[in-house]
């Protein structure tokens, strides 16, 4: 019989009875919202709700974990056999896993302690927390209930406090609880209020995990006549995990296939690791598993995918033949990224990693393509993603890489230029540069290098937008991208509509821009003057093209615009 308590239900968590099914995602709950969960405990609060499923039937499954380090990463240690039932959680991780750290195991070496004088509304909004729980070592313990404390620590607060484990709280006898706290109390020389404080706390952290309604359990199958089929199981995981959303339809699809390949979850997660290991990009476990399904010629939308169940059945026998050969494309298009495009931040993956798919599955067509081939690859790369052709266009991005990004072939660049000028009617490489301002300054730096972290970088306008405005110099010359350049945010705090002369002369309490950091910007003293901004704008936008066509290595911007003045195939 399920013991529905919270003590029953972290009991059947350690001895492994109620398990985490491979569909479900990592433990992302920081240690301050674990707190907070048992702030809400203590209070009174409904914790929210559970819900598992009782099955026998081979399912691949992982323990929760005890033991959080902030910093691990996934777990892909997986379990499967027929041994005995187990109740399998579809919706509640977050909570459970929160509960089974805080009761009986640590956070990043921490164990959770709780000031039992804490607890008091005092003057507290509702909305804060009453109950001060803290991850803490024996150590940092003792130091926040040392007392009377030296003159001058401010290491601590000013108030009294009195930190326990909040498990050996837990663990008390309730009926003898009273009693120990009051013995303790004495010990600590507490003050009378003090003492009625703690033998509170001591009361309800003994009686805590007998609640049966603080977390409300709900059951699947439990005693089932007709257990429901597991298709309908894993949708119901979908439809309480994301509302139902098609987005989410990869935990889906992900579950069916893990039904007769039952080591996708690990071996997925592990290429994901390679891939993602010493570079600065975030390819992620659905990317890796769109790529498969494009190598095998299927359908990547996974909602579609999901409705087919035989197909499904099918695919999970044909799709592992692929994964070291995507592995390996992927791992060569980042190094084509990084070394040939400079292209070294998640922030020009604009609508994700979509666009990039076609090079992946080009890649694993031809490992290794001769350096003319990867010329083509990164004039076509920067198409595809300033663009964004393919990027929230699914349906488009999959008929163009199964049909065009076959083996024997060179990249099909100028089909791809094709697609562009038909969907977004880009003709040149002036509208190609127009079209995606972060990967044009990423070209007119020649990579970004400022600091090494081009996430924080903001785009600044070099004449001020206010000034041209005022000087009714139209938008689409003051938003002209040869007006724009990268600034680090501290730096933009204080720029304003300053003059550009004058503040590249004197950028608040930074040194003075040098002739060097105006050439990676391709400006000069000359182009900031007082006047000159039609100039810098004609100047700085044909110095931007030739670093365009340096790096693309092409010989002109007419080569470049011929890409996309083809005619149609007859």
């Amino acid at each position: 019989m399920f013991d529905p308590t919270l003590n029953g239900v972290i009991a059947q968590i350690e001895a492994g009875k109620i398990v985490l099914p491979a569909m479900q995602r990592p433990f992302v709950w920081k240690d301050d919202r674990i707190a907070r969960l048992i702030d809400s405990l203590l209070r009174g609060f409904p914790i929210g709700t559970a819900l598992l499923w009782k099955t026998s039937e081979m399912q691949r499954f992982r323990p929760f974990q005890k033991d959080i380090q902030s910093d691990t990463g996934i777990i892909i240690d997986f379990e499967s056999d027929r041994s005995s039932e187990r109740y399998l959680v579809l919706d509640g991780q977050q909570r459970l896993t929160s509960l089974f750290v805080a009761l009986a195991g640590t956070y990043d070496g921490k164990k959770l302690f709780l000031d039992v004088l804490s607890g008091v509304k005092g003057d507290k909004d509702p909305g804060n927390v009453y109950w001060d729980c803290r991850f803490l070592t024996e150590k940092e313990a003792q130091e926040l209930n040392r007392w009377p404390r030296p003159v001058g620590d401010k290491a601590v607060g000013s108030e009294r406090a009195v930190f326990v484990k909040f498990h050996d709280l837990t663990r008390l006898p309730a009926a003898k609880a009273g009693l120990i706290a009051t013995r303790e109390a004495m010990k600590l020389r507490l003050t009378p209020n003090q003492t009625e404080r703690m033998t509170e706390s001591y009361l309800q952290g003994a009686t805590i995990l007998a609640s049966k309604t603080a977390l409300q359990i709900h059951l699947i199958d439990e005693d089932a006549a007709e257990p429901m089929p597991v298709e309908e199981i894993l949708e119901i995981f979908v439809r309480v995990n994301s509302g139902g959303l098609v987005l989410q339809k990869s935990d889906l699809l992900m579950s069916l296939l893990d039904l007769k390949w039952n080591d996708i979850q690990p071996e997925l997660y592990r290429s994901v690791v390679e891939i993602n290991k010493a570079h600065p990009f975030n390819i992620t476990r659905d990317d890796v598993l769109k790529s498969i399904l494009l190598a095998n010629a299927s359908e990547t939308r996974f909602d579609r995918l999901v409705a087919d169940r035989g197909r499904v059945e099918k695919l999970a026998a044909e799709l592992p033949q692929y994964l070291p050969g995507v592995r390996d494309a992927w791992k060569s298009l980042t190094i084509l990224l990084i070394d040939d495009c400079k292209i070294t931040s998640e922030r020009f993956f604009r609508g994700g990693h979509n666009s990039l798919l076609p090079f992946v599955l080009y890649l694993f067509m031809d490992p290794h393509p001769k350096p003319a081939e990867k010329r083509r690859l990164v004039v076509a790369i920067y198409v595809a993603l300033m663009s964004g052709v393919f990027a929230g266009a699914e349906a488009r991005m999959g008929a163009f890489a199964r049909k065009e990004c076959v083996n024997g072939k060179p990249f099909p660049l100028e089909n791809l230029c094709r697609l562009v000028a038909q969907y977004y009617g880009i003709n040149s490489l002036e509208m190609l540069l127009r079209r995606h301002l972060d990967l044009t300054l990423n070209i007119a730096h020649g990579g970004i290098s400022l600091d090494n972290n081009p996430e924080n970088l903001q785009r600044d306008h070099i004449f001020p937008r206010s000034t041209l405005e005022a000087k009714g110099i139209p938008d689409d010359r003051a938003n002209h991208y040869a007006n724009f350049h990268f600034l680090r945010d501290k730096d933009n705090l204080n720029k304003s509509n300053i003059a550009p002369h004058r503040w590249f002369g004197k950028p608040g309490d930074q040194p003075a821009y040098s002739v060097a950091d105006l050439k990676e910007r391709l400006l000069t003293h000359d182009m900031l003057q007082p006047g000159k901004f039609s100039t810098m704008l004609k100047e700085r936008s044909m110095l931007i093209q030739e670093r365009a066509l340096a790096l693309f290595k092409m010989e002109s911007v007419a080569s470049v615009d011929a890409l996309f003045d083809i005619p149609d195939e007859e």
